[in-house]
């Protein structure tokens, strides 16, 4: 978690506003410039014009004005004499600025004409508010004014009555468009929804060196904590300490459910642990500039490796989401990661031996080539690849492989784990020990042979390890080489030491092969398991021929006491050791059958098998009853095509000799 944390320290800088910056500070990831941003969305809103509502009643009520004036004129035109207050009060009811003279000049009308002049009145004031005349508009006013005298001056033919005319219609010359707030901050808003964002990109310049500071570059690099004055980023740290967390939960429940060996087994955490925190620290080592150096297939190789492939694609999957935070979520790197982690996870179930890493990775490197140029394409344009980033991402399989095959040693020795390349190597013929079984103890290592066969195939049908099982076999009974010819397979020309001793001594020599053989596997350094496949495949079973003979040749059998004929060995605690352990008697059992018929070997394995259960040498074993059955017929078709039947030869009663014989 520190390394992953350690990753997200950016540097800080000290830069001032209207200094010269000394440096070319790039943006270590995305982020919002916050000022540019406003400028575009203040930019927008101004670009926004002011909204104004159509108000028609104001061409209404100066219509009906005229109206109602006219109606008024029409009855003063019945009096001979008009006081000038009449007129004055027509002014101030209709809002005209009319003299007396203009009014007794409409007076003096016949009424037709009076008609005309009102009607003409009204189409110039229909014309007028056709137009747009802006509430608190002056130039709105100005330019209608103008527009009503050339109206005026088209339909008034007579000069007296301009100026009567323009008394009348400039008072009534109001706003008929009246400022709409709602609707405008409306528009407003709909023009910020549409203005995009301005965003840094991560890798963009965001100050050069030699560039003046300005409060831009400092509101960009504050946002990103770049500067000595930034606070830190709480948000950032909480997230990526959650997402680390999260990955090791996500393991450890995995772990829990379907591999708790991974979690109660010390060795097996280690070197999970270790592998992740070495691809970690390597990966925030080497850092951007050679990243597609790093060894992304060391996880998914040496996990298959030493554990199996299932754990390999589960840890390292986590194992990248920790690289994609220290990269700061670089897609080529996490894409070249994500393909090596599925191409060692899914399809490399076994790594056969050590030279096998070599073909691995030509493959890895080859992977790593065609990722990082389809990603490339994708994101960018070949065009941007650098050749450099090429011949490292290819030499990264290559490192992978080397450092994978330096360190399986290692951890093979100190949390004694066994690969399948060491399990090879264990039964290679001209490994010491079985070098001394062949020599020593020849009919045990033949027996060591038929149980090897008969263990892997059984293992193979149930889903165990076979190849775990073979190598157990092979070492099961070593410790025989200490005294060979007390066990019946070594014994030649009918000899049995065994007829010259008590039936105890007897079977203490046969129980001293358990411990020589421990004694030899500690000193040859061999696995484990192997120990236990040495101590295990005879667990505390009875030496029932010793036994019975001890009775039989006892004054008082019952002062014979079982416990002293039985092994002293641990109860199979694996599946590959309950098989050796069936597969051991059977073999012995089937061997020393005067009538290997089918129907009597299976009658044989299925007589050994329930005895070792009903003796309670399974309470330990993981075995199945299912599992149990499938081993019972595993056993006979290995055993039939050993002890098949043969045709019998005929005899030659012509008494003819051979050709070769007769020459």
């Amino acid at each position: 978690m520190i390394v992953v944390l350690s990753s997200t320290l950016e540097r800080k800088y000290d830069l001032k506003l209207g200094a010269v910056s000394t440096y070319t500070i790039k943006a270590p990831r995305e982020t919002l410039d916050r000022i540019s941003t406003e400028q575009r969305i203040n930019i927008a809103k101004n670009e926004v014009a002011a909204q104004f509502n159509h108000v028609k009643e104001v061409r209404y009520d100066v219509l009906d004005k005229i109206n109602n004036l006219f109606k008024e004129l029409y009855e003063l035109k019945n009096y001979s004499v008009i006081a000038t207050t009449v007129f004055d009060e027509l002014n101030k009811k209709y809002d005209i600025a009319l003299d007396a003279e203009g009014y007794k000049k409409i007076l003096a009308l016949d009424t037709e004409l009076i008609n005309n002049y009102e009607r003409s009145l009204n189409d110039i004031i229909n014309k007028i508010y056709g137009l747009k005349i802006e509430d608190g508009n002056l130039s709105d006013i100005e330019n209608v004014k103008s527009f009503a005298r050339e109206e005026v001056g088209k339909k008034i033919t007579d000069t007296n009555f301009v100026d009567i005319t323009l008394s009348i219609i400039f008072p009534m010359i109001k706003p008929n468009f009246f400022y709409d707030s709602e609707k405008t901050e409306q528009k407003r808003e709909e023009a910020i929804k549409n203005i995009s964002p301005v965003i840094i990109k991560k890798d963009q310049v965001i100050i050069s060196s030699g560039e003046t500071v300005t409060e831009n570059h400092i509101s960009i690099l504050d946002s990103l904590g770049l500067l000595k004055t930034s606070n830190v980023n709480w948000k950032l740290n909480i997230s990526i300490i959650f997402l680390i967390f999260f990955t090791f939960l996500i393991e450890y429940l995995y772990y829990k459910r379907y591999r708790k060996e991974c979690i109660n087994n010390a060795n097996y955490l280690n070197v999970l642990l270790i592998i992740k925190l070495i691809i970690i620290i390597l990966v925030r080592v080497i850092g951007d500039q050679y990243i597609y150096i790093v060894p992304f297939a060391l996880g998914p190789l040496a996990i298959t490796a030493l554990i199996d492939n299932k754990v390999s694609l589960i840890t390292n999957l986590m194992t990248l989401v920790l690289i994609a935070i220290i990269t700061k979520f670089n897609i080529v790197v996490v894409f070249i990661g994500l393909f090596d982690v599925i191409l060692g996870g899914l399809f490399l179930k076994r790594i056969k031996n050590r030279m096998h890493f070599i073909k691995l990775s030509i493959w890895f490197g080859i992977t790593n080539v065609i990722v990082l140029t389809t990603v490339f394409c994708i994101i960018a344009n070949v065009n941007s690849i650098k050749l450099i980033d090429i011949v490292l991402s290819f030499f990264s399989g290559i490192l992978s492989a080397i450092l994978v095959a330096g360190i399986l040693p290692v951890f093979e020795n100190v949390f004694n784990i066994v690969t399948s390349m060491k399990l090879l190597e264990l039964i290679n013929p001209e490994h010491p020990l079985l070098r001394k079984l062949v020599v020593e103890a020849p009919g045990t290592y033949n027996h060591s042979l038929m149980v090897a066969n008969l263990s892997e195939a059984a293992s193979d049908a149930i889903g165990a390890n076979s190849l775990l099982t073979r190598v157990s076999a092979y070492y099961h009974d070593i410790g025989k080489t200490g005294r060979p010819y007390f066990f019946k397979e070594n014994q030649v020309a009918n000899k049995n030491p065994h007829d010259r001793i008590d039936p105890l001594t007897s079977a203490n020599i046969i129980f001293s092969h358990v411990k020589y053989g421990l004694q030899l596997a500690r000193e040859h350094g061999l696995p484990k398991f192997v120990e236990h496949a040495i101590e295990g495949h005879h667990a505390n079973t009875l030496v029932k021929y010793f036994y019975v003979m001890a009775k039989k040749n006892a004054e008082n059998p019952d002062l014979i006491k079982e416990k002293d004929f039985r092994y002293g060995g641990e109860l199979p605690r694996t599946k590959e050791v309950t098989i050796l352990m069936f597969a051991d008697s059977v073999e012995a059992a089937v061997r020393s059958l005067s009538d290997p018929t089918q129907e009597n070997i299976r009658n044989t394995i299925e007589n050994i098998i329930n005895d070792k259960i009903s003796d309670g040498q399974l309470k330990n074993s993981p075995i199945s009853f299912k599992d149990i059955e499938i081993i019972k017929q595993s056993f006979a078709k290995t055993l039939k095509g050993i002890y098949h039947e043969r045709i019998e030869y005929p005899k030659d009663d012509t008494g003819d000799k051979p050709k070769e014989e007769k020459d």
